[in-house]
């Protein structure tokens, strides 16, 4: 009778303690399966990461491979199946060569080149910073020094493009054209602009819009556009002199205009000069632009980008509005012409000619295309973006009296039970502590993100599972003790 007693009793002990023993388990084996599951996602995650970036670097490398070896008659786009096979069939992809659309990379490349050549021209500050390359203050000092010295040079004796294109790289390296070396630029522009050929009426309207420089600056403006906008001819482009249109010319009085596009009878303009370039100046067999004239009567580097230049000013996409044949772009074709260490050729395949010239050009106009998938608008313009201010600013409110800690089991005089807006939060009001990201746990790895797993839920559990042991024991001894009296 005894030992029945004493058996009841631990038995019932035990089946008090059993929900606590199945929800500690139960949460023991969420927390492991909920580990489990993160480590595999991270895993995961991590291996599909490495996989797109080794197939990215392999086409990345292809087409650099392939570049500047194929002629123009050579060229055929390869299809991305096609790519992805080529170390598996060298012989049969040797003949074909990838058409290179990697234009950042392009761009990148030609602007280091400029860097490494010291080049000093106002092209090549305009090109870097259109690039996105940031100037060091070295690099504008030169600039500066180089810009100063050649307006010194001039004596008094300023034409109104050497003036506009002083103007344009003064702007481009951020400093004030109205005042630079004791000179007014801006308003030896506005005497000069409109009496000038069709190249000073087209970088003065470039020129005086790098800037907001006043309404005298903005009515020049409005004057010049009229007077561009006469010259255009009926077949919808612009010459440098005489009736045929030029490309060179048509790109830059497009980049100009591409500017004023809400002026009138602008983007009308601009439609006839894209269907001119469509119709008479695209090759489709390159993906090039020629219009033979006084200047050249091949393609070259110069007048695609210039081309290229207008259209992406105009805010059309010569990549997807110009594919010619086997997708051949404007973007492809200016790409091909560029050497390993980064020069643009003139000519294909010919390293004859001004090859400093041709790299500035192909850089910008590859910079103006990146502005426009960016939405960036004009590489000339360098206005910065002043934020406007609220018109009716709120005054700041009164600092809200620091709530006072409640005492444990005590509440404030005046406040119900249910009540606990008073208890004060130590982790919002402490300030947090910095990171150290020495400390930081990584997000990938097996035996990193195991460590990481959560610790706590299941052990407040097993707490309360070894205090039920303990009580079980206890009312053992005394269910033992009570028998042994009677």
């Amino acid at each position: 009778m005894k030992r029945k007693q004493i058996y009841t009793g631990l038995w019932a002990s035990l089946l008090l303690l059993a929900p606590a023993v199945t929800s500690a388990t139960s949460a023991h084996a969420t927390d492991i399966q909920t580990g489990q599951q993160s480590v595999a996602t991270s895993q995961l995650s991590a291996s599909q990461s490495t996989s797109s970036q080794v197939a990215s670097n392999q086409l990345v490398e292809t087409s650099r491979q392939s570049q500047g070896v194929a002629s123009r008659s050579q060229v055929t786009e390869v299809p991305a199946k096609t790519a992805q096979t080529t170390n598996e069939q060298p012989a049969k992809s040797a003949a074909k060569a990838v058409l290179n659309r990697d234009y950042q990379g392009a761009l990148k490349r030609g602007a280091q080149q400029l860097v490494a050549s010291q080049d000093t021209e106002v092209w090549s500050a305009l090109a870097l910073i259109s690039s996105g390359a940031q100037l060091t203050t070295v690099q504008k000092a030169t600039f500066h020094q180089v810009f100063a010295e050649e307006l010194t040079g001039m004596a008094g004796h300023y034409s109104a493009t050497d003036l506009e294109r002083l103007t344009i790289g003064i702007a481009a390296i951020g400093e004030d054209p109205t005042q630079f070396n004791g000179v007014n630029l801006i308003a030896e522009i506005i005497k000069k602009a409109a009496t000038a050929g069709i190249t000073g009426q087209v970088y003065g309207i470039i020129a005086l819009s790098t800037q907001d420089y006043g309404s005298q600056a903005n009515q020049t403006i409005n004057q010049l556009i009229v007077l561009v906008l006469k010259q255009q001819n009926t077949a919808g482009g612009w010459a440098f002199f005489g009736s045929v249109s030029d490309l060179d010319i048509t790109g830059m009085t497009m980049s100009a205009l591409g500017m004023h596009r809400d002026q009138p009878k602008v983007q009308s303009a601009l439609d006839r000069a894209v269907a001119l370039l469509k119709t008479t100046g695209f090759v489709k067999t390159t993906g090039g632009f020629l219009i033979p004239g006084g200047f050249s009567t091949e393609e070259n580097s110069n007048s695609t980008a210039m081309a290229i230049l207008g259209l992406a000013a105009a805010g059309v996409n010569p990549a997807t509005t110009f594919v010619g044949d086997k997708g051949a772009t404007p973007i492809t074709n200016l790409i091909a012409y560029q050497k390993a260490d980064g020069q643009f050729r003139w000519m294909m395949g010919s390293d004859d000619g001004a090859l400093s010239m041709s790299t500035e050009q192909a850089v910008y106009a590859l910079g103006q295309y990146d502005y426009l998938l960016k939405g960036k608008g004009s590489i000339y313009n360098f206005k910065k973006v002043v934020p406007e201010p609220d018109p009716k600013p709120k005054p700041d409110p009164k600092p809200a009296p620091a709530p006072k800690p409640s005492i444990p089991g005590k509440k404030p005089a005046g406040e119900s039970s249910a009540s606990s807006s008073s208890e004060v939060d130590l982790d919002k009001q402490l300030p947090k502590q910095p990171i150290n990201e020495a400390d930081e746990v990584p997000l990938t790895g097996t035996t990193a993100t195991q460590d990481a797993l959560p610790q706590t839920g299941h052990q407040s559990v097993w707490g309360s599972v070894l205090a039920g042991l303990f009580i079980l024991l206890g009312v053992a001894s005394y269910q033992t003790r009570r028998l042994k009296q009677r």
